[in-house]
């Protein structure tokens, strides 16, 4: 049995290339070299390991490090941005009108954008109505590049949540109607015109009829497909004309896939 060069006793499992053999597949995880490692740790090797630098030795090493920064001379180590130095460095950065039309074709027709003639900076309506710098009221106001970027990433992601309009202020959030919503809530609520216990018995009614058989693939219906949306036209949501059973698979992949359908019908965008 070939035994570790390094002197941990080990069976030798691993030669490396100038000859040795060792234990570990990296020599450095062999228990009799990591030992003597954390030995030339301590002792007369190294006389500051385990002590802690006093206040005087730190500002030392402060001042020594001092104006480079990992290892390479920093000048501006320290100093502070004048405020010209800021704004040439803020516009460099800045999007124009052209750079968002560009990249967001689509935010720019749901959005009324402008430039402000002053300042150069995107304007935009707030979305109170009773605000001064509405639409209604002809207003307009800058908003922050988070703002931007969330209004953006609603428009072109839409999730279901909130929309992120754009506020001017905190007031105008709180006080617009149509913040946190889904849905309008001027909107009238269309009743529904049936139990549930009449549901079950339309919904048994269209299975039996088509034999428990999905009109899709055959295969076993469980789901009753209405051809004419419920939250569109609830007036035929107990016609079985207007129903046919299908599998959990189909009716989403199929039967909620067209143009129509209400999952599409709610993230529409129309101009």
């Amino acid at each position: 049995m070939k035994l570790c060069d390094y002197g941990c006793g080990n069976e030798a499992k691993f030669k490396f290339k100038n000859g040795k053999w060792c234990c570990s597949e990296n020599h450095i995880m062999c228990s009799a070299l990591r030992e003597q490692i954390r030995k030339n740790m301590i002792g007369e090797k190294n006389p500051q390991y385990g002590k802690k630098c006093s206040e005087e030795t730190k500002k030392k090493i402060r001042q020594s490090l001092k104006g480079q920064m990992c290892g390479v001379s920093n000048p501006f180590y320290g100093k502070k941005h004048t405020k010209e130095s800021k704004n040439k460095m803020s516009k460099s950065l800045r999007w124009s009108i052209e750079d968002y039309k560009e990249a967001h074709p689509l935010f720019f027709k749901v959005e009324d954008i402008r430039k402000d003639l002053k300042t150069g900076k995107i304007q935009v309506n707030c979305k109170n109505h009773n605000c001064k710098n509405s639409k209604e009221k002809r207003g307009w106001f800058t908003p922050t590049q988070i703002q931007l970027t969330e209004r953006i990433r609603a428009i072109e992601n839409p999730s279901g949540m909130t929309e992120n309009n754009f506020y001017c202020s905190k007031k105008c959030k709180n006080e617009c109607p149509l913040y946190k919503t889904r849905k309008d809530p001027f909107s009238e609520e269309i009743e529904i015109s049936y139990t549930p216990s009449e549901y079950q018995t339309f919904r048994k009614f269209v299975l039996e009829r088509d034999n428990y058989k999905c009109q899709y693939c055959e295969k076993i219906a469980t789901d009753v497909h209405h051809e004419r949306p419920q939250k569109l036209e609830p007036f035929f949501a107990l016609d079985p004309d207007f129903a046919w059973s299908c599998c959990e698979k189909c009716h989403y992949e199929k039967g909620h896939s067209d143009e129509c359908s209400t999952g599409k019908l709610a993230s529409k965008v129309c101009y």
